[in-house]
């Protein structure tokens, strides 16, 4: 009878597998079917090895400029397989627009590696698709972001700035380096935590404060390098049913089950009144619950939006901060060009909303630090929910459509020296180059329907940071400190190392 068993569980087992090498087999076949060329893939990984192996031999994932190479090798239409799933790029300006904007209806779910369904984000605007509710969501939380608003939250943003500035000071005086890329995390986490559910986090003085910690254990565990899990559900997905009973044994699930929780608490003592007065995403949400003219929204839909806009408003604008604060640091010509127009808005008045965002050369700085470093360079992505031919190109249901941000900023094609950081191409004078800030080749917050619904609050954020930093600041780069290394942890592109900086008092 065992031995019946055996046989039986054996003959399974190999049935399985051969069936998963057929399947994989044809699902490899597709690319070249299409009519679509790209790197030879891994018989498990697909060209997941290649992002391994580069990885292993210089010590960082450099995806970025691996998707360089393979633009100029294969073309402004290619396709990588990661696992046997086909992800095709577009780089070229037409199919981005036909593709994300045109044909939306037919591109409307944002493409996410299938274990990450199993995170709280399922009801955000990260994640939730076209049927499950994501227009009305959008339209729920975009009034967030209006001028008014924007205005309302400049004062709070202010303060928290101010506190930013008062511990650089204090580090400053010291003759150890220490890495400005956490204070910026820090403020960032402050920002969201007032703006978005009205609480007074501590994020900046107390890095044991619970959302210091954990948002930065979440996005260490996006990253293939430091969670298994993710790899194993992207080579074997047919074994996704094992990978997703484990996934709330994981680190992922570790970090993000005390983030849920805090904002689930919040959020019942928002409901009992508390903060009733506040201008903040989280009152707008719970304005949208109790309004019977419009469709409801859940508590889940409330608190994984806010989870949502915690963790992507806290990397990111940091990121870019860090990025812009190190550029500045390096060319010391620019930051003297900005801090004379700082001083210049200063003499005439003060550094407010309104000062700020009519500044031309802060507006020029802040657009090419994002053209030279975009933070998010692998969230472009769209599911194809059907069949369709574009421009004679097929595109096949359930493949991925991506951008890759990095890709079409430092495209020839698109940008004059594309490698050298230059403001000034932003200036209006430049009005060639100023007129592809509008189009599809400055593409730092997505494009088409589903572009970064905070997109007017991180440009505050980072802007109104930028100035009062500089102001108060010279920054400088210490003698012998290496250059920044960008590493992409899957999606965002982070600095590999330290981001250290040498900032002294302006007279």
């Amino acid at each position: 009878m065992t031995l019946i068993i055996l046989s039986t569980l054996l003959i399974a087992l190999l049935t399985f597998i051969v069936h998963s090498i057929f399947i994989r087999i044809q699902k490899f076949k597709l690319r070249a079917k299409i009519g679509l060329d790209g790197p030879p893939p891994h018989w498990l990984l697909g060209n997941l090895k290649d992002i391994i192996d580069r990885t292993k031999e210089i010590g960082w994932n450099n995806a970025q400029e691996w998707h360089l190479e393979l633009q100029k090798k294969y073309g402004d239409r290619y396709a990588i397989y990661f696992g046997q799933k086909l992800d095709i790029f577009l780089c070229n300006e037409e199919d981005i627009k036909e593709v994300f904007i045109k044909n939306f209806s037919n591109f409307s779910d944002r493409g996410v590696i299938e274990i990450f369904r199993e995170t709280k984000l399922n009801a955000s605007l990260l994640q939730n698709t076209y049927a499950t509710g994501w227009k009305h969501t959008r339209s729920t939380i975009a009034p967030i972001f209006s001028t008014g608003k924007m205005k309302a939250m400049h004062e709070t943003i202010s303060s928290k700035i101010d506190t930013f500035l008062e511990i650089l000071e204090e580090k400053s005086m010291g003759n150890e380096q220490w890495d400005i890329y956490d204070d910026f995390q820090g403020l960032t986490l402050d920002v969201i935590g007032k703006c978005a559910f009205a609480i007074d986090t501590n994020c900046q003085r107390d890095r044991n404060d619970v959302f210091y910690v954990e948002a930065r254990n979440f996005f260490k565990n996006i990253d293939l390098r430091h969670n298994p899990l993710v790899t194993c559900s992207v080579m074997i997905p047919e074994l996704m049913w094992i990978w997703k009973f484990l996934y709330k044994f994981s680190g992922l699930a570790e970090a993000e089950i005390p983030l849920v929780q805090g904002l689930d608490d919040v959020y019942e003592r928002r409901r009992s009144g508390e903060g009733s007065d506040s201008v903040d995403l989280l009152k707008l949400l719970l304005d949208r619950e109790d309004d019977k003219t419009k469709e409801k929204m859940t508590k889940k839909e409330v608190i994984e939006n806010c989870f949502a806009f915690l963790l992507a408003g806290y990397e990111t604008t940091s990121t870019a901060m860090t990025y812009c604060s190190y550029l500045l640091a390096k060319y010391s010509e620019i930051q003297k060009k900005l801090w004379e127009e700082i001083k210049m808005v200063k003499n005439e008045g003060k550094l407010d909303y309104d000062s700020i965002h009519s500044m031309k050369y802060l507006d020029a700085v802040y657009k090419e630090t994002l053209r030279y470093y975009p933070p998010v360079i692998h969230f472009i992505s769209r599911t194809c929910l059907s069949d369709i031919t574009i421009r004679g190109q097929f595109y096949p249901k359930g493949c991925s459509v991506t951008v890759q941000g990095n890709t079409i900023h430092r495209s020839e094609s698109n940008w004059d020296h594309p490698d050298i950081f230059d403001p000034d191409r932003f200036l209006a004078e430049n009005s060639e180059t100023t007129e592809k800030s509008g189009n599809l080749k400055w593409i730092p917050f997505g494009v088409g329907p589903r572009y970064c619904v905070g997109m007017r609050f991180a440009e505050m954020e980072f802007k109104m940071t930028i100035a009062k930093l500089i102001d108060k600041f010279e920054l400088g780069i210490p003698m012998g400190e290496r250059d920044l290394i960008p590493d992409c942890n899957g999606v965002i592109m982070r600095p590999k190392d330290a981001v250290k900086l040498n900032l002294k008092l302006r007279e």
